[in-house]
């Protein structure tokens, strides 16, 4: 395999974070209204998270990254629905960036379907950790 998807969240970082961020503030209400420097911050962790998830075969790490992020937000007020919107952002720009890069159908297929998979695990663990939380569950 030609690429992998860890390799290019690295190669492509920076410009995965302008494009995040900027969509970011434009089309979620809490991600608009907070620092410009604090959601670069958290757009960079975030997708370093997710790069050394994957290239460590670790799902761990991504998890415990968005259990932090679910509990922080919360505490912030933002909706689940609003993070939510944030693994679709990424989701959105990694596809194209995967589209762009691959040459090779197979491959390409096989890095979409990473990513499918990861971004709904990363859904899912959003969703119930912010479950555990709004029913006294899980740290407040």
């Amino acid at each position: 395999m030609g690429i992998t998807l860890d390799s290019l969240i690295v190669e492509n970082r920076e410009s995965l974070v302008d494009r995040i961020v900027k969509d970011a503030i434009g089309q979620i209400p809490s991600y608009a209204k907070a620092p410009l420097r604090v959601t670069i911050e958290r757009i960079e962790q975030g997708l370093d998270a997710l790069a050394d998830s994957i290239r460590e075969n670790d799902p761990d790490i991504l998890e415990q990254h968005l259990v932090s992020v679910a509990t922080e937000r919360r505490r912030e007020q933002y909706a689940v629905l609003e993070l939510h919107g944030l693994l679709s952002l990424y989701e959105r720009h990694l596809r194209d960036d995967v589209l762009s890069a691959c040459t090779d159908e197979v491959e390409c297929n096989a890095l979409l379907a990473l990513l499918d998979a990861v971004m709904d695990s990363a859904r899912m663990v959003l969703s119930v950790r912010y479950m555990l939380i709004a029913t006294g569950r899980g740290d407040s």
